[in-house]
Parts: structure tokens; sequence; C-alpha cells
């Protein structure tokens, strides 16, 4: 019997936290912000949108499927 996968508690990091991505040779860079909207009080703030997760953010970037994790560099 396989034994179950815990699920990994990810948040994003502290606000004012600056972010570098690139895609194709460009750079992009993102912030973490306080958002009261948000259900963790942050949100990733990419060129005047704010994205709940990092993930979101890339994929807003990239236009496709792309680990947040992995994308943006703190």
């Amino acid at each position: 019997a396989r034994k179950p996968r815990s699920k990994i508690e990810r948040q994003l990091p502290p606000v004012s936290t600056s972010l570098t991505g690139s895609f194709f040779r460009a750079e992009y860079h993102a912030i973490i912000v306080t958002s009261p909207e948000s259900s963790v009080g942050r949100a990733v703030e990419y060129e005047g949108t704010l994205y709940s997760s990092l993930t979101g953010a890339a994929k807003a970037i990239t236009k496709q499927a792309t680990n947040g994790w992995r994308f943006w560099k703190c």
C-alpha cells in the first residue's frame, strides 16, 4: 500500500520581497505586496496587476503552464 502524500504548505514570501524572472532572455520584475483581498494577506504585483500566487504571475508572462516557484528568484 502506498503512503499518502502530505501536502506541502507553500506561502508567498514576505511583503516587499523583490522577484526577478527571465523568459526568452527578457528579464521580468515583480514584488510581493499587502493585499486585503487575498486569503493570506499578500499578493504578487506584476505591472500593476495583483496575482494570488507566484504561478499565476509567471503564467501571465509565459502564456503557458509554468511553475512559479522555479520561474521567480528572490
